[in-house]
């Protein structure tokens, strides 16, 4: 067959499609004017934070992340951990050390259920966390410099269901973390 026989049977095949589709379409536009009585849930809307005190440093509890190559250690101030009323978010204090020693500490929060996080305060030179000028939901991205969402995400704070580990869970996980070297890639 001439390669413009094919090409106009596909065109007539096409419009032929879309002649029989279209009155289907039309159709259940006027069919879902049936369901009215739906009514749409509320959004969801993230409860007040109270940002917990500066991390001591006998509350902090290294945490291991799959990744070698980084060059940072990360710890959670185990008495910042905390579970939104809603059961949504899982926040806490980090402190990220570089091998020479300087700390970023960060106070965050992970919604599981989006795979999204939240940095709500900074930690200060003066040992104090101050409030985020700027805080919004971002998308937990796995391959970026800053290793350690990803990882409390995928390894400690959330469970398979897409909410938060129960505290005493994620305590569990932290002190006996899984070896990452034979954990794979097993992805929820």
């Amino acid at each position: 067959m001439p390669m413009r026989n094919i090409s106009f049977l596909y065109h007539v095949l096409f419009l032929v499609g879309a002649i029989v589709v279209a009155p289907c379409y039309a159709e259940q536009e006027t069919d879902d004017a049936d369901l009215g009585e739906f009514i749409e849930g509320q959004k969801w809307k993230e409860g007040d934070i109270v940002v917990p005190p500066f991390p001591k440093t006998d509350d902090l509890l290294k945490v291991e992340v799959d990744r070698a190559e980084s060059p940072f250690n990360f710890y959670i101030d185990s008495k910042s951990l905390s579970i939104s009323p809603d059961k949504g978010v899982i926040r806490y204090t980090v402190v990220i050390e570089s091998d020479s020693g300087a700390q970023n500490i960060l106070f965050e929060g992970i919604r599981c259920q989006t795979r999204e996080f939240r940095t709500y305060a900074y930690g200060t030179y003066d040992k104090k966390l101050v409030k985020a000028r700027t805080s919004e939901w971002k998308l937990i991205q796995e391959k970026t410099g800053v290793v350690h969402r990803y990882n409390f995400y995928r390894h400690y704070m959330c469970s398979e269901y897409l909410t938060p580990n129960p505290i005493d869970i994620l305590l569990q996980k932290v002190k006996y973390p899984e070896d990452f070297q034979e954990a794979g890639e097993n992805e929820y």
